[in-house]
C-alpha cells in the first residue's frame, strides 16, 4: 500500500511539475514605443543637449536625426542602450534653427518617431 501511494504522489508531482504554464514565460514587452517628452537646449554657441522620455524595454539603441531650416532629415547621433539623452555639437552653425526627432531601433526594427523639438543658434550667445 505504501508503494502504490508514494507512485501516485510521484506521478502528481511530476504531472503538476510540468504541466504548460503561459503566464511564467512572458518576457519583456518587445513593442518599439515612440520616446515622449523630446527636448532641445541650447548648451552652448553651437551645441545642443537633447533629452527624451524612454517608453521601450527592449531597444538596443536611439536613432537622432536633425535638419536645418526647412530641409530633410539626417541621421546625426546613436545613444547606447537606455540612454535618453545627448548632445549634437557637429557642423553646427549659428543663425540657423534645427529640428530633431528621436526613435528607438532593434536590430532591423525601427519605432516610430517622436515628435519635433526645434532650436535657433541665434547670436550673440550669453
Amino acid at each position: 500500500m505504501k508503494i502504490i501511494l508514494t507512485i501516485l504522489l510521484v506521478s502528481l508531482t511530476l504531472f503538476i511539475g510540468c504541466s504548460k504554464d503561459d503566464s511564467s514565460t512572458i518576457g519583456p514587452d518587445q513593442t518599439l514605443r515612440a520616446p515622449t517628452d523630446l527636448k532641445a537646449v541650447r548648451v552652448r554657441l553651437t551645441a545642443v543637449r537633447l533629452t527624451w522620455t524612454d517608453n521601450t524595454e527592449s531597444e538596443e539603441t536611439f536613432a537622432i536625426e536633425r535638419r536645418a531650416g526647412q530641409g530633410g532629415f539626417v541621421q546625426q547621433l546613436f545613444t547606447a542602450r537606455n540612454v535618453a539623452t545627448a548632445i549634437d555639437s557637429v557642423n553646427l552653425t549659428t543663425g540657423i534653427t534645427y529640428s530633431y526627432r528621436v526613435r528607438a531601433l532593434r536590430y532591423s526594427d525601427r519605432g516610430d518617431y517622436s515628435s519635433l523639438a526645434s532650436v535657433t543658434l541665434s547670436v550673440p550667445y550669453p
